[in-house]
């Protein structure tokens, strides 16, 4: 729901953030959050809680999986990660550890060299098309795109989702390619 709620405004406001009007209007609405901030984390929070008792044992079964992969990773492979995918105990109904979130997956099995291997590029990535998003609606797509990856990242394993997301990547690349028109 918050990747929802966080696109349309990314998808409005992402070419206008050099625009005098809109830099006003967030010098206003980010202190006034912030005076405002305990009600809405309580509301974000209470919504959070919401869903996710929903399906209690589905949040149960997630949060074992990644105590399990943050545990083991921190005391068996910390730096290269174990390599293989292991099935997790009877207490999380045998399934794959670090299979229901990218970052703890990437973790346990690659280590902090294959989570660093994800996040930089994605990190580096944001911060061009966000750049560029200012002169080229094909940057402010592929930022909208890859904004949606990286909240997916939290809760979902990537590799599962390729077969959906390969053409949010053939945009990246778009994106890349495209000439700089400011020159």
């Amino acid at each position: 729901m918050a990747i929802f709620i966080m696109l349309f405004p990314l998808a409005i406001f992402s070419d206008k953030l050099k625009e005098p009007w809109l830099l006003i209007c967030l010098g206003v609405i980010v202190p006034t959050a912030l005076l405002l901030g305990e009600p809405i984390y309580n509301s974000v929070m209470d919504s959070y809680e919401a869903v996710k008792q929903q399906r209690p044992g589905s949040t149960r079964v997630r949060q074992a999986l990644a105590n399990i992969a943050v545990q083991r990773w921190q005391m068996e492979a910390p730096i290269w990660g174990h390599g293989v995918v292991e099935l997790g105990p009877k207490m999380v109904e045998f399934m794959p550890i670090g299979s229901h979130h990218s970052w703890y997956g990437l973790l346990f099995v690659k280590g902090i060299v294959g989570a660093l291997a994800l996040a930089i590029p994605m990190i580096i990535s944001a911060l061009y098309f966000l750049w560029h998003a200012l002169t080229s609606k094909t940057s402010q797509i592929a930022f909208c795109l890859l904004t949606v990856f990286i909240c997916y990242s939290f809760f979902e394993n990537l590799e599962i989702l390729s077969y959906l997301f390969w053409p949010a990547l053939l945009w990246f690349g778009f994106a890349f390619s495209e000439k700089d028109k400011s020159n």
